[in-house]
């Protein structure tokens, strides 16, 4: 009887870790492969041409905030 406790209860909080890491996925922000800003109301990200990533949508901007950071 313990044996299959245990395993309930193992398999209850391998759900529940998994639940977690999923909701983590969702809410975490995109960030821009080229300048690295995060994804916002203001800098919405789209594909990049490249296939590399998001990137930001005007690209003029992005490769002035990429200038400006140094990278």
């Amino acid at each position: 009887m313990s044996n299959e406790v245990d395993a309930k209860t193992a398999r209850e909080r391998a759900k529940a870790i998994a639940e977690q890491r999923r909701a983590e996925r969702r809410n975490r922000k995109r960030r821009c492969v080229v300048c690295g800003v995060e994804e916002s109301d203001k800098t919405p990200l789209t594909a990049h041409p490249e296939g590399i990533g998001p990137a930001c949508k005007d690209e003029v901007t992005c490769q002035a905030r990429r200038a400006a950071s140094g990278r």
